[in-house]
């Protein structure tokens, strides 16, 4: 089975230039094993050969590897921290008229970055002197940063999210709820690849500087190798003192990693405390 799964790796690479070795082997293959149900294709040699001369489906098969699945206020328990304290610290940490600056890294279709913003936005209303900040959002898929462009959601979508922020936040109409335009000023979308290795920020940040950075399971999708590449963008892009935010299932790869430090577990939040 493995045997097939590398020629399926080679075979793309080599028709099409796509890249699928830094995918985790398991996750591919689980990923491979649902197209091959979709296409009632048995087995993965099957798969070889309608791969090896059907491009459209090699490009499929690449769409359904780039994860685009979010939530509203996706981890309820890493969101108290960042509304109770962590978001809070920040703000009174910047210098009048300075900007307090986010990346949402792999932000798929824009919950995540709508759900900081929220709360950013009620600690505005909480304080007397007005501070600014900027959410940069990113994702290598064009549908996702489409959706989140248009900032429509569902009614079931927005079910995490308190009545009061919904009234406060979005425009109703039907079942559809968009978010205001209070949101989205803050808020950029962009295309941009994590493992693209001639850039170490996404363009519209220059230089990085991030007091906060989201990346949410993202990293156990590849190989140890590429999670390593992802986590050190992450971090040098952090400013001293800044925090990254993970997925409760990447804790492990993170403290692995070794320059970050656990700030408030079982959360998956982290702390950078010196130039790596």
């Amino acid at each position: 089975m493995q045997n097939e799964l590398q020629l399926i790796i080679e075979t793309s690479k080599a028709l099409y230039g796509i890249e699928l070795a830094q995918f985790d082997n398991a996750f591919l293959e689980q990923t491979v094993d649902r197209r091959c149900v979709a296409l009632g294709v048995s087995d993965l040699q099957g798969y070889l050969e309608t791969i090896s001369n059907n491009k459209a489906e090699a490009d499929l098969l690449v769409r359904s590897l780039n994860i685009t699945y979010t939530e509203f206020f996706r981890n309820a328990l890493t969101f108290a921290n960042l509304e109770q304290w962590l978001l809070p610290n920040l703000i009174n940490s910047k210098q009048v008229g300075s900007e307090l600056r986010v990346w949402s890294a792999g932000c798929a279709s824009g919950q995540e970055a709508y759900s900081i913003a929220m709360l950013l936005e009620n600690a505005a209303d909480k304080r007397r002197e007005p501070f600014r900040y900027r959410i940069i959002a990113t994702d290598i898929s064009e549908s996702a940063l489409e959706f989140a462009l248009k900032g429509e959601y569902s009614e079931e979508a927005i079910q995490a999210i308190r009545t009061r922020d919904i009234n406060q936040f979005f425009e109703r109409s039907g079942n559809t709820y968009t978010v205001c335009e209070r949101l989205k000023q803050h808020v950029s979308f962009s295309r941009y690849d994590l493992l693209d290795p001639l850039s170490a920020n996404p363009q519209e940040s220059i230089f990085g500087n991030f007091d906060l950075v989201i990346c949410s399971n993202v990293l156990f999708y590849y190989k140890p190798k590429c999670q390593g590449f992802i986590l050190k963008k992450l971090v040098d892009s952090l400013k001293v003192n800044g925090y990254l935010v993970t997925g409760e299932a990447e804790k492990s790869n993170v403290l692995k990693y070794g320059v970050l430090r656990a700030v408030a577990p079982p959360s998956p939040i982290f702390q950078k405390k010196a130039e790596v």
